[in-house]
């Protein structure tokens, strides 16, 4: 690729040395933690707390108790590190298929409810799944939220995290705590969440430090000019390389302390960015509006964080194009998850029952919409996508 000082980063990563050094000083302090930005937001919950958004579900999964080799329905459109999780923990994936909000279809998730011990819910690009219906369709059987990419997201007034059964967030997404996930408990009945997290142990000092310089370094890379010069030339040189994708096992431990401090002093005042996120997000919708795209929009009953912001092209070609041309023109894009289902095919035992998915996976295209860019940058990423649209 031709390198550019100017070039536009695909994503947000907000972990500044201010985040880093307050990093550094938790590690060294007790577990006095102070959960009271949580509970304004989420109320009296319970609270764990894990070193990955997906090692939190395998936590989830592992206290559910169900026999071995269960299956488990996850919208097929995802990361397949959540497929990860769930054979990690002994269960088998049960693709179901996602509609236009980019969510769980409901429809879907009726015709296969009956095979399966669980749902795994995933409020994609932040925005809430029918969570009334996959209730009714799920009965009594638990409903889990993936919510890495919903945070402060609402349906019908209530938080993403706080309707199923018990939910988790990827504390790396959006609020760039460094890493971590974050468990929020709904439903004790069913559960022994104590016995898993007792298995847990906590990441050592060394390791805590190593963590948060390359949480620092990743981030100070991962903007102008060292983002379009160094940082996505080397990316896309190891994608080239290595198959990424194809690395499935991942290490379940407790959070650092780095990390659960971080979310926890940026939460306090994470609203107002959520709320310039949304304004971005409209200000695309509008100048975007007459253009061929599909844009996403806001559902009935819901509050939308517009964590990320996807539009859709009409055929692959169009869409791997216009990724080329904003790319040359100063814009990184993301043709996120495009490659999950033929790699569920190849390691996860899809069976190819979606092919909305599949058709949605090959259109779809996340353009930077963060609370961090400039007016002078979000004017520019509308003009040229009306070029490409």
């Amino acid at each position: 690729m031709k390198l550019n000082p100017n070039l536009i980063p695909r994503f947000n990563l907000d972990y500044n040395f201010n985040d880093f050094i307050y990093g550094i000083k938790s590690i060294f302090q007790n577990d006095n933690f102070d959960f009271k930005p949580l509970e304004l937001i989420f109320g009296k919950k319970t609270f764990l707390f894990t070193n990955y958004g997906r090692s939190s579900l395998y936590v989830i999964l592992r206290a559910l108790n169900l026999p071995k080799g269960s299956k488990i329905g996850v919208p097929l459109y995802s990361c397949t590190v959540v497929f990860d999780a769930i054979v990690n923990a002994g269960f088998v994936p049960c693709f179901i298929e996602i509609n236009d909000n980019y969510t769980v279809d409901p429809e879907d998730l009726e015709e296969k409810i009956d095979d399966l011990e669980a749902v795994v819910v995933i409020h994609t690009f932040g925005r809430p799944a029918d969570m009334d219906k996959i209730r009714e369709i799920a009965g009594d059987k638990p409903v889990i939220e993936d919510c890495a990419h919903s945070l402060l997201s609402e349906y019908k007034s209530k938080k993403t995290g706080t309707i199923g059964d018990a939910s988790f967030f990827s504390l790396a997404k959006y609020i760039s705590a460094g890493k971590g996930g974050m468990i929020i408990v709904n439903n004790n009945t069913f559960a022994d969440f104590q016995r898993e997290m007792d298995a847990l142990e906590r990441p050592s000092v060394l390791n805590e430090l190593k963590h948060s310089l390359t949480v620092y370094a990743r981030s100070f890379f991962y903007h102008k000019p060292w983002f379009g010069l160094f940082a996505l030339p080397i990316g896309l040189y190891i994608e080239d390389k290595v198959d990424i994708m194809n690395k499935r096992g991942f290490e379940v431990s407790k959070i650092g302390r780095s990390d659960l401090r971080a979310m926890l002093k940026k939460l306090e005042s994470f609203k107002k960015n959520v709320e310039l996120q949304r304004r971005n997000s409209f200000f695309l919708i509008e100048e975007l509006k007459n253009t061929s795209l599909s844009l996403p929009y806001e559902s009935k009953d819901t509050y939308c964080n517009y964590y990320l912001f996807p539009i859709r092209f009409e055929s692959k070609e169009e869409r791997d194009s216009a990724s080329n041309l904003l790319r040359d023109k100063g814009i990184d894009t993301s043709k996120l998850y495009s490659e999950t289902p033929s790699k569920a095919k190849q390691f996860y035992g899809y069976k190819g029952d979606c092919p909305n998915t599949e058709n949605l996976a090959d259109t779809i295209l996340v353009i930077p919409n963060y609370y961090t860019l400039s007016q002078n940058g979000l004017a520019k990423i509308a003009q040229i996508v009306k070029m490409v649209a």
